[in-house]
């Protein structure tokens, strides 16, 4: 069970890191230093969609508590955590791993997003208009990975079922409010662990300042 899981997690991991790395890049590359960027629009381009459809992994890791919960190859270990005491601390133990787990998915999640917005901010653009489309576009993406289980890389092999399935869940109300809905959640996450991350960079900052006999403020 154990080794299974591992193995999943790494995988999950490396999926969810790939649109870190590329959002990175992404904010570099778009960066102008005189009359030219640090990138051509035309390496940008494939970098930014390769972001996109990248970046519904790290929200995977969010939800990732579900098969704790729901799945029958880990209902052995919730049964025993039921019935014998002593197994409570073990079904304890995975639990925080799980949300641990998913807690590092959203932090991915955000720090895949905050080398873009910050780009934008400084290139003059209101991120706020932008953010109810993009992260309908990112939950969409969700939908089509955990429910229909197609891959990001189903764009270029399956387009035509890639197309045929974002057709069938916006001609299904129950989909689309249940996608809307979850968008609205990422949105809210989003925002809430973006403060947190620039008060624990503030921190560090103050910390590193303190260690080179800086302001000694609080």
């Amino acid at each position: 069970m154990v080794a299974h899981w591992l193995h999943s997690v790494t995988w999950n991991l490396f999926l969810a890191g790939i649109p870190v790395v590329l959002a990175y890049v992404l904010g570099w590359g778009l960066v102008q230093r005189g009359k030219r960027r640090n990138l051509p629009l035309i390496v940008c381009l494939p970098i930014a969609i390769a972001w996109v459809l990248f970046l519904p992994n790290a929200c995977y890791l969010i939800t990732e508590w579900r098969h704790l919960l729901f799945d029958e190859y880990w209902a052995p270990l919730l049964q025993g955590g039921k019935e014998d005491p002593n197994a409570m601390l073990s079904t304890a133990k995975w639990a925080v791993l799980f949300l641990g787990y998913s807690s590092i998915g959203m932090l991915l999640f955000v720090l895949a997003i905050r080398p873009v917005e910050r780009y934008l901010k400084s290139a003059g653009h209101k991120t706020l208009l932008y953010a109810p489309i993009f992260f309908l576009l990112i939950s969409l993406g969700v939908y089509l990975g955990l429910i229909v289980r197609l891959n990001s890389w189903d764009v270029f092999q399956r387009p035509s079922l890639v197309w045929a399935e974002i057709q069938d869940a916006f001609e299904k109300p129950s989909i689309l409010t249940a996608i809307a809905v979850f968008a609205g959640v990422l949105w809210a996450m989003y925002e809430a662990v973006d403060i947190w991350v620039d008060g624990v960079s503030e921190r560090v900052q103050r910390w590193g300042r303190r260690g080179t006999g800086g302001s000694n403020s609080k």
